[in-house]
This record gives C-alpha cells, sequence and structure tokens, in this order.
C-alpha cells in the first residue's frame, strides 16, 4: 500500500517532470504527497568574500523564493482532489531527502534523474543516485522525455 510520495525538487524542468508523473501516478493510489526542495548552504561554494551581514538576507531570498516556485507547481499541477504538502529543507539535498523519508514513514520517493555522467557527476554527484543508495523505501527515478542516452 502506497499512502505518502516524497517528490524531491531542484526545480529544473527534469525534477517538474517527475512532478508532473508523480501526480499523474497518485491517480491510482490517492496517497499524500510530499513535495520537498532542499536549499544547500552556499557560502561555502562561494568564490566571494561575501559580508556575513548579508547573507542571512540573501538566504532569506533564496527561502521566499523557492516557497514561491513550490506554491507555483502545486497549483499547475496537483487536482483540488489530490493533497500535497510543500516543505524547505536545509543541509545536503540527498541526507535531507534521506532523513525526511525516514521520519515521514514515506512509502515512494519519485525523483527526477538527469543523467549526468564524467566530470559533471563526479564535481556535482548526482542526488538522485545518492537517494536510490541509501533510500529506506522504493525509489522512482523519472528520466526527462528529452534527455538523451548516450553509452559511455
Amino acid at each position: 500500500m502506497i499512502g505518502k510520495i516524497l517528490i524531491p525538487t531542484d526545480f529544473s524542468a527534469t525534477s517538474r517532470h517527475a512532478f508532473s508523473y508523480a501526480v499523474d501516478l497518485n491517480r491510482l493510489f490517492r496517497a499524500r504527497l510530499y513535495l520537498v526542495h532542499v536549499l544547500q548552504d552556499f557560502t561555502e561554494f562561494s568564490e566571494y568574500n561575501l559580508s556575513p551581514t548579508i547573507l542571512p538576507q540573501l538566504y532569506l531570498e533564496f527561502e521566499q523564493n523557492a516557497t514561491t516556485k513550490l506554491e507555483e507547481m502545486v497549483n499547475l499541477n496537483v487536482p483540488e482532489d489530490m493533497h500535497c504538502d510543500t516543505y524547505i529543507l536545509h543541509g545536503i539535498p540527498f541526507y535531507e531527502i534521506i532523513q525526511f523519508a525516514r521520519a515521514e514513514q514515506i512509502d515512494l520517493i519519485v525523483v527526477g534523474s538527469h543523467g549526468r555522467t564524467g566530470l559533471k557527476h563526479v564535481l556535482f554527484g548526482h542526488t538522485a543516485e545518492k537517494v536510490v543508495k541509501k533510500s529506506p523505501c522504493p525509489v522512482l527515478s523519472i528520466r526527462h522525455p528529452d534527455t538523451e542516452f548516450t553509452m559511455p
């Protein structure tokens, strides 16, 4: 029985497609949807020496922007008779997704897969791959239909 479905999003076309897929799939299950975005601490990756007084305001703007995007995704994709909660988490994306799935006893995670390979994969890691490997529940990985697969 699938009663809770978690859909992480980074607001990319791929994750938006996975969300749309999850909503369509949920017509069968009538589960509760959990749409989650993880804000990562960007200061450790910044090459700029930003003032400590600017960072809290900048981070607040990122959070407000993410909240708006989550609401837009729900309003555009989720029928009125379907329930979808939105959450903004803070930390390392794959870790926060896994912790959330455990805490909420999620039955299925639907995640978009970017299909990065080579140097991009090494530099940025692959959140979807890490979620699949460490998830406490089944994970459905959705590739965007415009993504082309090429053999390494």
